[in-house]
């Protein structure tokens, strides 16, 4: 029987009906209207323009998947591309790197070459093209009309000093770009090292007991006596030679010798005597409390409203912090910035830099063993030898004045007057009598002259920056003194910009003494949180390295008064101490009861009969400070001069002192290429 039109057996209903559609075998796939839309699209409508449109559907397929084809392989090859050019990048980092490190550690600029290319062969056996690179060549490939131009360089090595461009090329060929017509691509890396100073915050003296003797001194090789003239910036044999204005003598160190564990001083011939650098034993001549540890962060002391403050410090940051931020830049092996300016004569206020106090070193010295060991290489900033305060100057020290028991010295020996730069006006010199000494020779009168026994030349000084301007004591009479050691005060007084006065003592020996010790502390200044609470010193006393010969007799210790308003119990461990070769020690502890906040000034004194034959009294007094709850801002009054920069190595480390010795001269520049040894390589933009 025959199905009509609307029987659900009808061989085919008409696609515009709607409804469930039915379909033979070999129909297309129609169940929704919209599958029947897409059927008519892919097989055209029924009629006489079917075949046609069907034609132009293919070919535009056709097209469709070709282009789609075509993306998905140009995207291939630019991902090939890319990954290319990170390999090339990483390699021409590598090799840049190794290079200028290789120039830091002393290699030439060939060798430097030679280790570069090695770490380029070496990471072009991997590529991830499977395209192995050439090396550059050895004549630098600039681009098109840029011939000599570093920031143009497509392919090679150059060296500008401790800078290093490395540009290398490889050639990749497409793999689907072929098909619409690309060959190949050249793909680059570029790579720019530069040596950047990589200084410590750490201080070093560069003399002792400036400016020098009065007669030159021609002994060689020096020994190695801090109680003497020294420049620690040139060789151990040669460091006592001339006077700090006169180096002529002196010979710079070097980095030839190596390293000796067992006996780290034993090349004096090219570098520098061992000195202590941070810690115990690296204070400065004018007895400030300071061990070597500098705040990089805090500049420019020209006036106490003029501090400049760095990486996020304020003045308002705390001395803990500061201490903290201080001690990570030895942790993490250098200040990363802003770098110092180059230094210049007479320092200049950017020169200035703060000083962390004596109790804050240990964190420096914790940092610094953390990192470093015996034998590694440092780079630190370089200062005369004073500290310096806002506004103040300094009189330094002549050492040991050495007279007759009868007679005229007519110069007598020298000292330093220094300033800062907010310091204007002039100093007045005099000399005052220890006057709790009865045997005194000032006091006795056997030092001719009345109040002025001592003439200085010049008087008023005019004090200068850094070094100091010098000044001569001349025209010393003794007239039946009596041999020993004894102390006098030289006062300094200036009238601008306020009245400052200041105090220094020396040591005169008269006649011959045979037997002498060296008195000295572990800190010269130590601060309390309040009042009450008890500031403590360790005293040494040491037969006198220049005698060579036991003290032979103990020395009484004292504190002279007037002692300041307020102050509690002060005490010695023992009041009685007889100095050794290895040194003896004992403890000054002072309880500051209530005095009110400020700085106190004690003097010590140390006495005795030494064990000559025919006994030789001994008198040395030294100056020790207390802060009483000093304000815990970062800014503070007291800075050092920067006045170069200097490698050094690394001689021997305890918990409470590193010492170290020179293998360059002082520079100026920080950037300088003698200091590579102290800088690190590191990668900077292109151009």
């Amino acid at each position: 029987m025959r199905s009509g039109p609307g029987s659900l057996g009808a061989a085919r209903v008409d696609s515009r009906q709607r409804g469930p559609v039915r379909r033979r075998p070999g129909d297309p796939l129609l169940g929704t209207p919209w599958l029947g839309r897409l059927s008519r699209t892919i097989h055209g409508r029924r009629g006489p323009n079917r075949r046609r449109e069907g034609g132009q559907v293919l070919v535009i397929f056709a097209l469709s998947i070709t282009v789609l084809f075509a993306a998905a392989g140009l995207a291939f090859d630019i991902g090939r591309f890319y990954s290319e050019r990170r390999y090339l990048q990483n390699a021409a980092d590598a090799a840049a790197l190794a290079a200028a490190n290789a120039m830091i550690q002393g290699h030439s600029q060939a060798e430097a070459d030679t280790i570069a290319r090695a770490i380029l062969a070496a990471n072009f056996n991997h590529d991830p093209n499977g395209v192995t690179p050439s090396l550059p060549p050895s004549t630098p490939v600039y681009d098109t009309a840029h011939s000599g131009d570093p920031n143009y360089l497509i392919n090679g090595i150059l060296f500008n000093g401790c800078e290093v461009r490395v540009a290398v090329l490889n050639s990749i060929n497409y793999s689907f770009g072929r098909a619409v017509g690309l060959s190949a691509s050249t793909i680059g890396g570029q790579a720019r090292v530069k040596c950047q100073s990589n200084v410590l915050p750490i201080a070093v003296r560069r003399f002792v007991n400036s400016p020098g003797p009065a007669t030159t001194n021609t002994t060689v090789p020096c020994a190695d006596n801090e109680n003497q003239f020294l420049d620690f910036f040139a060789t151990g044999d040669t460091a006592c030679l001339g006077t700090e204005t006169n180096s002529g003598l002196r010979i710079e160190p070097s980095s030839i010798g190596a390293f000796d564990p067992s006996d780290p001083g034993s090349d004096p011939t090219h570098h520098g005597p061992v000195l202590a650098i941070l810690g115990q034993g690296a204070q400065p001549g004018n007895g400030a409390d300071f061990r070597g540890f500098i705040n990089l962060d805090i500049r420019n002391f020209a006036t106490s409203t003029s501090q400049l403050y760095y990486d996020n410090v304020t003045a308002g940051t705390n001395t803990n912090t500061m201490k903290a931020m201080e001690a990570n830049w030895i942790t993490i092996g250098g200040y990363t910035g802003p770098p110092f300016p180059v230094a210049v004569t007479p320092p200049d206020a950017n020169d200035q830099v703060g000083i962390m106090s004596g109790n804050s070193t240990g964190a420096a010295i914790a940092a610094a063993a953390a990192r470093f060991a015996p034998g590694d290489e440092v780079m630190v900033c370089v200062y005369p030898g004073d500290v310096m305060a806002i506004p103040d100057f300094t009189v330094g020290s002549p050492g040991t004045v050495n007279l007759p028991t009868t007679g005229t010295v007519a110069t007598a020996g020298s000292l330093k007057v220094s300033r800062n730069q907010a310091f204007s006006g002039l100093v007045t010199l005099a000399t005052l009598a220890d006057t709790l000494d009865a045997a005194n020779p000032m006091v006795l009168g056997t030092l001719s002259g009345g109040a002025t026994p001592i003439s200085y030349n010049p008087n008023g000084v005019n004090p200068s920056l850094g070094g100091g301007t010098s000044v001569t004591l001349e025209n010393v009479t003794t007239t039946g003194a009596t041999d020993g050691i004894y102390a006098l005060w030289i006062r300094g007084q200036a009238g601008a910009p306020y009245l400052t006065t200041k105090y220094t003592p020396i040591s005169i020996q008269v006649g011959t003494v045979n037997r002498d010790f060296a008195f000295t502390s572990d800190s010269s200044s130590q601060s309390v949180a309040a009042a009450g609470a008890t500031a403590s010193f360790t005293l040494t006393l040491q037969n006198a390295p220049n005698k060579n010969t036991n003290f032979g007799n103990p020395v009484t210790l004292s504190v002279d008064g007037p002692l300041p308003a307020g102050v509690g119990a002060v005490t010695f461990g023992s009041s009685t101490v007889t100095p050794s070769k290895a040194g003896a020690s004992t403890t000054l502890s002072i309880n500051t009861g209530t005095m009110a906040t400020g700085s106190y000034t004690f003097t010590i004194r140390a006495t005795g009969m030494n064990g000559d034959s025919t006994s030789r009294k001994v008198t040395h007094l030294m100056q020790l400070t207390v802060l009483v709850a000093p304000s815990s801002g970062s800014g503070n009054g007291e800075y050092v001069d920067i006045t170069g920069f200097a490698v050094m190595r690394i001689a021997a480390m305890d918990a409470n002192t590193i010492s170290a010795y020179a293998i360059t001269p002082v520079i100026a520049d920080p950037s300088d290429y003698r200091l590579r040894r102290g800088q690190v390589a590191k990668l900077v933009p292109w151009s």
